[in-house]
């Protein structure tokens, strides 16, 4: 099964926003805080991340807008998991 991982750590010295579409979810981080966007895709497909990325052989894409990243993942399940790889959300 293929997974990939996208770790974002907050940086700055300011509260980052972290933007997941196409769920429209934000996770607020501290200054300092890491965590790991995980996306999963399908399994055993000669291209197993969903189709309609504007590269599609690739798990991700990244956007920065307005001070805000924003992480469009192309797997099946996407996960979001704290600095210590708890797992804090589950999106479908």
């Amino acid at each position: 099964m293929p997974v990939a991982r996208l770790p974002v750590t907050d940086d700055g010295g300011r509260l980052l926003e972290l933007f997941l579409e196409p769920y429209c979810w934000s996770e607020w981080l501290e200054p300092g805080a890491k965590v790991t966007v995980v996306t999963v895709g399908m399994a055993g497909a000669a291209r197993p991340w969903v189709a309609g990325a504007s590269v599609p052989d690739e798990p991700f894409e990244l956007q920065y807008l307005a001070g805000t990243p924003v992480v469009r993942p192309y797997g099946d399940l996407v996960l979001l998991l704290g600095a210590h790889g708890n797992e804090l959300y589950r999106l479908p």
